[in-house]
């Protein structure tokens, strides 16, 4: 099996109240490591607009702060030794499934927060 890097991105719309608006995208199906997304925000978003990245499971990848500045992330999870503590280090996140791109305490906006993901397909 041949490793590749892959790109998806991810359009989020959000709907409600200003300043409480929420939405949420969904990629396919994922088998690889997470490297690195890039959040670009809609230039009407507010500064009050959060984005989190979640797994399948619900897990958060990551929270990225309030904050309507077009960034790139590059997450990590700790690593634990065979006895379950903290080595210091970090590595990529596996994924396999799905993962959920979610904005809250936005405006109501078409396309509030287009993010990029790259990955390592497996």
């Amino acid at each position: 099996m041949t490793q590749q890097i892959v790109t998806e991105t991810l359009t989020i719309t959000t709907t409600g109240e200003a300043g409480s608006a929420t939405g949420t995208a969904s990629s396919p199906l994922i088998s690889g490591f997470l490297l690195d997304i890039y959040n670009n925000w809609h230039a009407s978003a507010p500064a009050s607009s959060v984005a989190t990245l979640t797994d399948e499971n619900g897990k958060t990848i990551i929270a990225c702060p309030a904050t309507a500045t077009d960034q790139g992330y590059a997450p990590r999870q700790a690593t634990k030794d065979a006895a379950g503590a903290a080595t210091g280090l970090y590595d990529l996140f596996p994924l396999n499934g799905s993962i959920t791109m979610t904005v809250t305490l936005s405006n109501a906006l078409t396309g509030a927060l287009v993010s990029t993901l790259r990955y390592l397909q497996l």
